[in-house]
């Protein structure tokens, strides 16, 4: 998931790189679903797939090949279901069946995981050493920390006193937010999923 351009390191890829300024506006669940895919070709050495090295040139052709799957309307990407589903049918483009987990974060608090939920979840992703994607709809509280309506890529977890931050990518930038601050404060709400080792498949479906 890290890029390099020329002697410079970058945290992922960015929305900005998408030519088009529909695809600028509104490609950052493409972004995250192609900072995923990178890491798990690199992890579990995925042939089947064609990017295979880590150039910014390398992830924008990939970013435009996801963006076909993994696919914003008019309103956004707004569902985790939705990022999942794209994410099956990009890999069933090269024979690959994408395992995964999601957990949902609905705008009704009463409906929602706890914090320990939440954490439990990311810290499984974690063990089988993947990243995870979190749908943001609303920021609430933590603004200053992260963008509304917006997917990021979460690489890394830690305690802050009494916070608990997650570690992102966004923009090929690293930045921190209080999740436990943004799950009571949010008012829309979002969800988390991550991707295992995928399964390989007989018959690969042709776009």
């Amino acid at each position: 998931m890290y890029l390099r351009r020329d002697m410079e390191t970058l945290y992922g890829c960015d929305q900005d790189w998408y030519q088009i300024e529909w695809r600028r506006r509104a490609g950052c669940g493409p972004v995250a679903a192609t900072n995923i895919l990178f890491y798990i070709m690199k992890k579990y050495d995925i042939k089947e797939i064609p990017y295979q090295n880590d150039s910014v040139e390398t992830a924008l052709v990939a970013m435009n090949d996801v963006f076909l799957y993994v696919r914003p309307k008019r309103r956004g990407l707004h569902t985790v279901r939705k990022f999942v589903k794209g994410m099956y049918k990009f890999g069933l483009k090269y024979g690959l069946s994408f395992r995964h987990r999601y957990i949902l974060v609905p705008p009704r608090t009463e409906l929602r995981p706890g914090l320990d939920d939440v954490i439990d979840f990311v810290e499984e992703a974690f063990k089988y050493d993947v990243p995870v994607v979190f749908l943001n709809l609303d920021a609430g509280a933590v603004e200053d920390q992260l963008q509304s309506w917006h997917w990021v890529t979460v690489v890394g977890m830690s305690v802050n006193g009494p916070s608990i931050l997650l570690r992102y990518f966004d923009q090929s930038k690293c930045i921190e937010v209080d999740i436990g601050k943004w799950l009571s404060t949010t008012s829309k709400g979002g969800g988390f999923a991550y991707f295992c080792k995928p399964a390989l498949k007989r018959n690969r479906v042709m776009s």
